[in-house]
């Protein structure tokens, strides 16, 4: 005996399963193959005439069959298709991310070294700048300051004053001032007529006074009481 499958839908089941119960049979195979056997029974005595039926009929419920299986088939088909557009949606939008993180990884790169040469470039500048550029920046340079820096100090100042600086030997250290400032220092103490520190203090900015009270402290700037004048000895 040969065995044939066939696959039916919940629908085509349920109809057939219905009309199998209708004619007496307990499942549908039964009633599918009593079917089959009367449609041969009836269409064998007519062989030149029958076997068209037959077929017909046989294509007629196949027919039947496939388009309950298309029906049941299609939705998944569809669904599974915009699954697939999904996926080579989402791949294209990595693939722009990716590319898009690449290029943000290389303007990283690039102003990392942008910055580390103009780090570079700003530690080169300040090696170069000679103790004559300090001076000018600082204006005044009082040898207790550079004490723990420049191990060589005699060298240090014999170089600035040198380079134009006005060195001062006061009262356990030396003084280095540039030019311009100690001339605008001395311009400004000729219009100062008191010796009190408050009043003093009005006319000179903090690095002015410093340098005054240490040129006071080592008598070196003595204020004469008798004509209100300050008076440098060096």
């Amino acid at each position: 005996m040969k065995l044939i499958t066939v696959e039916l839908d919940d629908e085509l089941y349920e109809e057939l399963l219905k009309k199998a119960r209708e004619e007496g049979f307990l499942t549908v195979a039964e009633y599918l193959n009593s079917l089959i056997l009367r449609i041969i029974e009836k269409e064998g005595g007519e062989a030149s005439e029958e076997e068209p039926r037959k077929s017909s009929s046989i294509e007629r419920l196949l027919g039947v069959i496939e388009r309950k299986v298309h029906d049941t088939v299609n939705p998944f088909t569809q669904k599974i298709d915009d699954v697939n557009r999904k996926i080579a949606s989402l791949i294209e939008r990595l693939e722009t991310l990716e590319e898009r993180l690449n290029s943000l990884e290389e303007k990283t790169k690039s102003i990392e070294s942008i910055a580390e040469e103009t780090k570079a470039t700003k530690e080169t500048k300040k090696m170069k700048k000679t103790a004559m550029d300090i001076l000018k920046e600082q204006k005044v340079i009082f040898e207790r300051d550079i004490a723990t820096k420049i191990r060589d100090r005699d060298i240090f100042f014999a170089k600035l004053e040198r380079e134009g600086a006005i060195v001062i030997e006061a009262k356990n250290e030396r003084i280095a001032v540039e030019p311009q400032f100690w001339r605008q220092l001395m311009e400004k103490l000729k219009d100062i007529r008191t010796s009190n520190d408050e009043e003093m203090k009005k006319h000179l900015d903090p690095i002015e006074f410093k340098v005054v009270q240490k040129l006071r402290e080592s008598a070196l700037l003595i204020f004469d009481n008798t004509t209100k004048i300050w008076n440098l000895v060096l």
